[in-house]
């Protein structure tokens, strides 16, 4: 990587791990106080950092997508895609009497098309953040296992967070590793 392309490349995944420090807090609080139905409008707001943070995080893959190598694109491409389709996830959950099915299946299909990208990535020759999409693909394997949780009734909802909340931990520290500074 020529070393103008370097410091765009360390700018641009800095801004990428906030982004996913923003949603993957949210995320955790989320899924912590989902447990205790007095306290949801704390979950509302949770969710609406999420929400943002996935934004956010969007915008700069797509950045990071312009960055990579021309073999590297397709796969920067399933991560837009999947971040896309779990922004989707989030407002479907807001939708009455069919939210509960489809807010859990759009989150599936959403760490499917992560799992997809984070599978080519870490199996690239060329792509710098390799060890840490190692990580982000064991995530969404357990985000896909936290989305069939939260389809079940009540018991569901217990393991769901869990998942979640592992997931999220797991995403903060793959994209940890991507971050690190690239040296030039």
């Amino acid at each position: 990587m020529e070393t103008s392309k370097i410091q765009l490349w360390n700018r641009t995944t800095g801004a990428i791990y906030k982004n996913v420090m923003l949603f993957a807090i949210a995320g955790m609080v989320s899924a912590l106080f989902s447990f205790i139905p007095l306290l949801g409008w704390i979950v509302n707001i949770a969710n609406v950092c999420v929400a943002s943070g996935y934004i956010a995080f969007f915008i700069r893959l797509k950045d990071m997508e312009s960055l990579v190598e021309p073999a590297d694109v397709p796969f920067a491409k399933y991560l837009c895609n999947g971040v896309l389709l779990h922004i989707l996830a989030i407002m479907l959950r807001f939708v009455p009497a069919v939210g509960w099915i489809l807010g859990p299946l759009a989150v599936i299909v959403s760490c499917v098309f992560m799992l997809m990208g984070y599978n080519g990535l870490k199996k690239s020759e060329t792509f710098v953040g390799k060890e840490g999409m190692k990580m982000l693909f064991v995530a969404m394997i357990i985000g896909i296992a936290g989305g069939v949780f939260s389809i079940i009734p009540v018991i569901g909802t217990i393991l769901a967070g869990i998942c979640f909340i592992v997931e999220f931990v797991m995403v903060l520290l793959g994209w940890k590793k991507v971050a690190e500074t690239v040296a030039e």
